[in-house]
């Protein structure tokens, strides 16, 4: 299985001096650094280029219909925290904290201060302010296995300031450490060896999308949130990166109100994409995953329009905030962490982002196809694509 090593224990690693960084950072001015300069470094996600100011909120919809095999609680109704990420109005609040529990912030990086109290990450985002006016598209976001649903806040900050809300699915049990009811639940398990396993467990990832989407379009999912009058759920997309990538494209693929996908570097498990989605969707490959075949085959069998897009410099921890993670506890020398993040990391992220605004645009606010073929017209030299229907 082709899955996401896990943040967390990537950063306790690299904290650890167990990680071992790339000739590309040479060895005597990094240990000369480490000496002189302060353990940790002030960063901040890059500045989303949107109209719209971003607001953050969050909700645990509590599905009663299922229990919860990954808690180890016996007998529990399924709960799934979720992040949202929405056009708002200005403020003057100070932007939020990365991660704002600092018991989450701990197991991050096994130091409290690490990404923890705001000083060293800063994201560009505003805590409960007010939903801008309108009603704006929802983009369904499933994280990688082990990675929190905050781990991708460099894409949902760009798409909320682009005029879209976005709902960011953590599937306890998947996803990492979460805080439910002031308890903390730290479960990513072990990749399942079994096929059947490993498609089971993927199965119940969707059905977690599947729940907080029917919550959201009757209300119970936003009771204490300002968010209901500002969704238009007729208009409706998916996204994920690596096993949340395979959940957001089956998603698509079984419910028709999801009228477009995409996924970053996630090898599909299951057999919808052989017979064909019935979505349309957008595939992205990480350099180091270019031949992955479930991407060809899903794009070669997809039933509506597609792309099939490669970046070759990227590897499969690009996708999402591993690289400003590793700025602010190594600094410039996180470019050096080429296996684990590629290169060109900063510059490529941008050109990710704004191609997942180009493609729901396209699929959910009706701009013209030809805004996305002229996309990637002018960035060949950070992405090949072919596409299909377009």
């Amino acid at each position: 299985m082709h899955s996401s090593p896990i943040i967390s224990r990537l950063l306790a690693l690299v904290i650890a001096g167990l990680v071992f960084i790339p000739s590309a950072a040479p060895a005597a001015p990094v240990a000369a650094a480490a000496a002189a300069a302060p353990r940790f470094y002030a960063s901040a996600l890059p500045r989303p280029t949107g109209p719209y100011v971003v607001g953050h909120d969050f909700a645990v919809v509590v599905d009663r219909t299922r229990t919860d095999v990954l808690n180890p609680l016996a007998d529990q109704p399924r709960r799934i925290p979720v992040h949202f990420w929405y056009p708002a109005v200005a403020t003057s609040a100070p932007s939020r904290r990365y991660v704002t529990d600092r018991r989450e912030v701990e197991f991050l990086a096994e130091e409290p201060e690490a990404i923890g109290g705001g000083e060293f990450l800063r994201t560009n985002s505003y805590e409960g302010v007010t939903p801008a006016k309108g009603r704006f598209p929802v983009l369904i976001l499933s994280p990688g296995f082990g990675n929190p649903a905050e781990a991708y806040q460099v894409f949902a900050e760009q798409l909320a300031s682009s005029g879209y809300i976005v709902a960011a699915v953590h599937s306890a049990g998947v996803n990492g450490l979460v805080t439910l009811d002031g308890d903390l639940f730290d479960s990513a398990p072990d990749v399942p060896e079994k096929l059947e396993d490993i498609v089971a467990l993927n199965d119940y990832v969707v059905a977690d999308l599947q729940s907080v989407l029917a919550q959201m379009k009757d209300g119970r999912a936003l009771p204490t949130l300002k968010l209901h009058a500002a969704l238009d759920l007729t208009r409706i997309g998916a996204l994920g990166h690596s096993f949340g990538g395979s959940a957001a494209v089956r998603l698509a693929g079984r419910d028709a109100t999801v009228r477009a996908a995409v996924n970053l570097d996630g090898t599909i498990w299951g057999e919808d994409h052989v017979a064909g989605l019935a979505t349309n969707a957008l595939f992205v490959r990480s350099g180091e995953n270019s031949q992955d075949p479930s991407m060809a085959v899903a794009f070669a069998n997809l039933k509506g329009r597609g792309v099939l897009a490669v970046q070759p410099e990227t590897a499969h921890n690009t996708f999402g905030d591993s690289y400003f993670l590793y700025r602010v506890l190594l600094g410039k020398n996180a470019d050096g962490l080429t296996e684990l993040i590629g290169r060109n990391a900063a510059p490529n992220l941008l050109v990710t982002r704004q191609l997942l605004v180009t493609y729901f645009n396209v699929e959910l606010k009706q701009q013209a196809p030809a805004s996305l073929t002229r996309f990637l017209a002018n960035n060949k030299a950070r992405l090949t694509a072919q596409t299909k229907g377009l």
